[in-house]
């Protein structure tokens, strides 16, 4: 079975941290092109930073031909035992108003754990800003694990396929943005991401079946 996988990397340089990992990943407008072969295929899209962006991506790609939505980047940590450098997995997004479970968490978690990394599956939270101070403490209280401010709104593009959602924690309550050492942490980070990027093509095509299969029928 053929796999097309769209992944969707808010920032420039996460998009291009994960270009260079995929190798053979083109950009979004080649997909355009692409789009249809039966062959294995992923597609990155740089969809904007913030909210607002991520809607109008989200729009524009319900009507895109993929298999598999994933959402990589990086992210704020909120519970107390995250680390900068852990990758989170996250196994549900919560948005304003939903919350959407992502079903393939356990077996992408695995497939990254198998190589090495620190991950952590677990909630994500989506905020409309920055989070910092009190909201951040306020938020971990929930058990979520990670913050950032695209992910439950660029999930509406899954439609019924597969969704996941992985991001490389730079910033945390003991590390907070704008302090010494951010940096360094954004450029690790990066290069985290860009590691996690080369395991993802392998572990699309290895979704276990049975979700592939609930999705087919969903739709």
């Amino acid at each position: 079975m053929s796999m097309r996988m769209l992944i969707c990397a808010p920032m420039r340089l996460e998009a291009s941290a994960l270009r260079s990992a995929l190798g053979g990943a083109v950009t979004g407008q080649e997909a355009l092109r692409t789009a249809g072969l039966g062959a294995d295929s992923v597609t990155v899209r740089r969809t904007g930073y913030g909210p607002r962006r991520s809607a109008s991506s989200a729009v524009r790609l319900l009507a895109a031909d993929f298999d598999v939505l994933v959402i990589a980047g990086l992210a704020g940590g909120l519970s107390p035992e995250v680390r900068s450098g852990d990758v989170i997995v996250a196994d549900e997004l919560r948005g304003h108003r939903e919350v959407l479970r992502c079903d393939t968490a356990h077996s992408l978690a695995a497939e990254l754990t198998r190589s090495g990394f620190p991950v952590r599956c677990g909630p994500v939270v989506t905020a409309d800003a920055l989070v910092r101070g009190q909201r951040r403490a306020e938020l971990a209280a929930t058990g979520a694990l990670a913050v950032d401010m695209e992910s439950a709104v660029l999930a509406q593009a899954a439609g019924h396929r597969p969704l996941a959602v992985v991001r490389v924690v730079v910033d945390t309550a003991q590390q907070p943005l704008l302090r010494p050492g951010t940096v360094h942490r954004a450029m690790s980070g990066l290069a985290r991401l860009h590691a996690v990027g080369s395991c993802l093509r392998r572990w699309g095509r290895h979704i276990p079946p049975e979700l592939r299969t609930t999705c087919e029928e969903a739709l």
